[in-house]
């Protein structure tokens, strides 16, 4: 079994799969555009004595055009993980990235992969002058954001707008009393959307009288603006379908200060993508 993620940063992800890893042979690969990402990684002590199983961390572009890391066969990954990568990529790397996945990736091989979603908080924050594309910003540091909408996450994997009923919704609230001390209250969760790979322990549910909540959008809305990128084939990518959703959702935080009478939504997109055996390269 090998694992990869690509965007590791400091390990957030691999580092909680190698200390629950059991298997001998198990094969974990991180790959960072920063170098300084990557030494984290490696310097690491998780990375120097694993517990069992293996872990290499190197440098690499998603969206190179020279192919794959050195080391790394074609067709070698049975999971690849992304989070918070799409996001940061400019829409013209789009092609690329997709290409280097699919090229990576065994036959009935997965994607999984979490970002940031439109209409976030994060995003209504930004002020005009950092708006470099339609829902594409730079931050103070340098760095690009991006904020998708699920019809684009599909567009990117399979080349198809998803359908409304292969769209799952969660929303959690997140109430903040007069006594400063956060309370939840949890819609119930479609039980075709898994937290196992994205999402952190739900809180017990629990009940507590809040503000009417109005979302940033209805649905038809918040699949709207597709990027132009995504509207013809893509650049430097083999031709659709490359891949099947297997899960697609929204999750939703809804932050409530009583107090202020402010409501605030943090908005997050995430999926399950596998290559079909047919788009084998």
């Amino acid at each position: 079994m090998t694992i990869a993620e690509l965007g590791c940063g400091a390990g957030n992800s691999v580092f909680p799969l190698l200390v629950s890893n059991k298997n001998p042979d198990l094969q974990l690969r991180a790959y960072d555009y920063s170098s300084h990402a990557v030494k984290l990684v490696q310097n690491n002590e998780l990375y120097i004595s694993p517990p069992a199983g293996t872990i290499h961390a190197a440098v690499w572009d998603l969206t190179s055009p020279d192919g794959l890391p050195a080391g790394l066969e074609p067709e070698s990954v049975d999971i690849l993980i992304l989070v918070f990568v799409f996001s940061a990529l400019h829409p013209d790397e789009w092609g690329r990235a997709i290409a280097n996945i699919h090229r990576m990736l065994k036959p009935g091989g997965l994607v999984v992969m979490r970002d940031y979603g439109r209409h976030d908080l994060t995003q209504l924050r930004f002020k005009a002058g950092r708006l470099l594309d339609e829902n594409f910003y730079i931050r103070g540091d340098k760095t690009r954001v991006l904020f998708l909408a699920t019809d684009e996450l599909a567009l990117l994997f399979t080349g198809s707008k998803a359908l409304p009923s292969q769209i799952t919704d969660r929303t959690t609230e997140e109430v903040e009393d007069n006594s400063n001390q956060p309370s939840r209250v949890t819609s119930p969760e479609p039980p075709s959307l898994s937290r196992e790979a994205f999402s952190a322990p739900q809180a017990p549910s629990q009940s507590v009288d809040i503000l009417p909540i109005i979302a940033p959008g209805s649905s038809s809305e918040e699949n709207s603006g597709i990027h132009a990128n995504l509207l013809k084939p893509l650049v430097n990518c083999p031709p659709h379908p490359l891949f099947a959703s297997e899960q697609l959702g929204v999750d939703r935080r809804l932050l409530v200060n009583r107090k202020r009478q402010l409501k605030m939504y943090r908005v997050w997109m995430q999926g399950k993508f596998r290559k079909l055996a047919s788009s084998s390269s």
